[in-house]
């Protein structure tokens, strides 16, 4: 894949997926439909897959195994063929009944961070190996390099504060870290690449926000516990240095959208929220005209691995 006169000569295709959730004690059947995903996945011939956060459930070294082990089988643990962020269940977990509800805080409040983050590295190493850094100290935020397609990972996970954060969903990215990601951006060696933003938190409204029901009990507690601050700086810097799309989850669903003429790609409903034997993922084809998108939803009538796996295009988009 070689640009002509900064542009693309070939075409690059990524498959995008989120929220994963693997535990081996909660949501089980988020097993089963991550591995029946992966064997879709591996049937189109793309040439990378981005999983963008909250690959496991809550945080836990059983979990980060579990995942591991269904990526490595799968052969997707490369950094040839793999592109990650971290997530907010990566680093804390989540409440998964409800009487963890008030006890979830103080588990956030005594979670060590750094560590965490240090651990989700540890686990998915391979997922890093061919990655530039923005500083030799941290994971994040790094650019990997593809033909002439540069894809940045950053950490949207925001620390925890009782007021701010108690229970360790929302997102915001440092002043440091935007300034390490404007340092990757404008690098010589990427200026002319085609430029994809891979974070976990997401820049939308929900649906039912702009049908009017900002006042709802859920709208209320969504939008103290799962917000991201500052996202008009990230946009900003998005449009500064011409990113050409930005892939993220959170949101258990899969649309497309715009902030601020940036062009925004949720991928978090690609096991969670969806009816039957449903999974989903987007397929991103980058050409010289264009970014194509496929939201693709794949059906197993079957309802087992080896079974017919069917797929139908949601929406085909291309800008």
């Amino acid at each position: 894949m070689q640009r002509a006169g900064g542009r693309l000569t070939s075409t690059f295709r990524i498959a995008h997926i989120s929220d994963l959730h693997l535990s081996p004690e909660h949501r089980r059947k988020n097993i089963r439909a991550t591995k029946r995903l992966l064997e879709y996945i591996g049937t189109l011939g793309v040439d990378h897959l981005v999983i963008t956060g909250d690959i496991v459930a809550n945080a836990e070294k059983q979990d980060f195994q579990l995942a591991r082990s269904i990526l490595k089988s799968s052969g997707w643990l490369d950094s040839k063929a793999l592109s990650i962020v971290i997530g907010n269940h990566d680093v804390f977990g989540g409440v998964h009944h409800a009487e963890d509800i008030l006890t979830f805080p103080k588990h956030c409040k005594h979670t060590d961070y750094k560590a965490k983050v240090s651990e989700f590295y540890d686990y998915f190493h391979e997922a890093f190996d061919t990655c530039l850094h923005g500083s030799q100290s941290s994971v994040f935020p790094y650019g990997k390099v593809i033909g002439d397609v540069v894809l940045v990972g950053m950490n949207s996970v925001a620390g925890y504060s009782r007021l701010g954060n108690p229970i360790g969903s929302n997102g915001e990215v440092s002043e440091a870290e935007m300034k390490k990601t404007a340092k990757i951006l404008s690098s010589d060696l990427l200026m002319r690449k085609r430029k994809i933003i891979l974070i976990h938190h997401h820049f939308c409204k929900r649906p039912s926000e702009d049908a009017g029901a900002m006042h709802s009990v859920w709208n209320a507690i969504e939008g103290q516990t799962m917000k991201l601050r500052g996202k008009n700086k990230l946009l900003k810097l998005f449009g500064e240095y011409h990113v050409d799309l930005v892939l993220h989850g959170h949101l258990h669903e899969n649309h497309e959208y715009r902030r601020k003429n940036i062009r925004l790609l949720n991928g978090g409903g690609s096991v969670l929220e969806n009816s039957g034997q449903e999974v989903r993922c987007n397929v991103i084809t980058l050409t010289a005209q264009s970014v194509e998108i496929e939201q693709i939803l794949i059906e197993d009538d079957a309802g087992t691995v080896a079974g017919g796996l069917e797929h139908r295009v949601v929406t085909h988009v291309a800008a």
